[in-house]
């Protein structure tokens, strides 16, 4: 299952770019042909997310055309 692999590398490209905010939603742009089983990343997500900034956040996948696979977007808390 290579989408277990692709969540981790999601999650530390998304906490790089967080700069230690809090996560609270992550988009994924997923095509048909991209190789990827949707409902296998999202079971992973929760979990590898688990300890991190990205811990409860919400995974959003959009589909998108061919075999894109790409983060589209994340937004943070604003820092207090």
């Amino acid at each position: 299952m290579h989408e277990l692999g692709l969540t981790k590398n999601i999650i530390t490209i998304v906490t790089e770019h967080a700069k230690g905010c809090k996560v609270k939603r992550v988009s994924l742009s997923v095509g048909p042909q991209a190789g990827v089983e949707t409902r296998a990343l999202e079971f992973c997500f929760d979990v590898v997310a688990a300890g991190t900034v990205v811990e409860n956040a919400t995974l959003e996948i959009l589909p998108a055309s061919g075999d894109t696979f790409l983060i589209k977007e994340f937004e943070t808390e604003e820092a207090a």
